[in-house]
């Protein structure tokens, strides 16, 4: 059938399910982002950063002494800001500059989880820690070369020493190293997270897969990352930055240029690993 009259404008088709799955599932958060962190970044204090010892039980009357292995105090984790945003450039006939400022924010939520994963998998516009050797991540060398083998090694690494890790850790993956980690039965879903057998929770997404020197690896290679816990905040809803009409319209195009972005802070605690692996060549 030709149509003979133009399509009838409707409501745009509003989803009712989350973001896919990503670092805003898998981390802590993201949590309201205090408007003076918005420019200095966030800090806080853990003492799980070290580890614990043993000794033998000495006999009823023995004189021997001991000597406890006294660690250093608790650890600062600090949080470096960064901003996140998105542009539309919109008629000015058509849509009043609320239905423009309304769209802009839709697509800025649209897009943010995989900048902030690609943001934070390379430490780059300010944001610290990122998941790069000068934020704390020490490359595993060795043996192992499957997935298996390798997801085993980085967990043992953050939960056995030489600084023992309690609380489920995270593994930061790429996409292709995600699939292949189900494909191996190496993770399961627990209804809100991705978690493997000993309860390390898994993000997965847009994260770059350089190594933590900022290298591309070959085809075929992925970098499994593993850190302590993982927390984001970021301004709320209610603080965007949204560019006002006054500055958004260009006069000579008769275009609203339209911009929302919102700042962001990341942390990870006690450090982390990383190591490659080939899925396929």
């Amino acid at each position: 059938m030709v149509a003979t009259i133009p399509p009838l404008l409707v409501e745009k088709p509003t989803a009712t399910f989350p973001l896919r799955y990503g670092i805003f599932t898998a981390a802590v958060g993201p949590l309201d982002l205090p408007v003076h962190g918005r420019n200095g970044g966030v800090r806080y204090v853990t003492s799980i950063c070290a580890d614990g010892f043993g000794y033998d039980i000495a006999c009823i009357g023995a004189t021997a002494s001991k000597t406890p292995n006294f660690t250093t105090g608790s650890a600062t984790v600090l949080g470096t800001p960064f901003v996140v945003y998105a542009t539309q450039v919109c008629g000015t006939v058509g849509y009043t500059f609320d239905e423009q400022r309304a769209m802009v924010v839709e697509r800025l939520k649209s897009v943010e989880q995989g900048v902030v994963e690609d943001i934070f998998s390379q430490s780059t516009f300010g944001e610290a820690p990122g998941l790069i050797t000068a934020d704390g991540i020490t490359t595993l060398a060795g043996a192992g070369d499957t997935i298996q083998d390798i997801v085993g090694e980085l967990e043992r690494a953050m939960y056995c020493g030489p600084t023992s890790y309690g609380p489920p850790a995270i593994f930061h993956v790429p996409i292709p190293a995600f699939e292949w980690m189900k494909r191996e039965h190496l993770i399961e879903f627990d209804g809100t997270r991705w978690r493997t057998a000993i309860g390390t929770v898994v993000s997965t997404g847009c994260y770059a897969n350089n190594s933590p020197a900022g290298v591309a690896p070959a085809d075929g290679i992925f970098w499994l990352y593993i850190t302590g816990q993982t927390t984001i905040w970021r301004t709320p809803d209610s603080g965007l930055q949204i560019a006002p009409v006054e500055g958004s319209l260009n006069r000579t195009t008769n275009q609203v240029l339209m911009l929302a972005e919102r700042e962001y802070v990341i942390t990870y605690e006690c450090g982390g690993f990383a190591k490659p692996v080939t899925l396929w060549t």
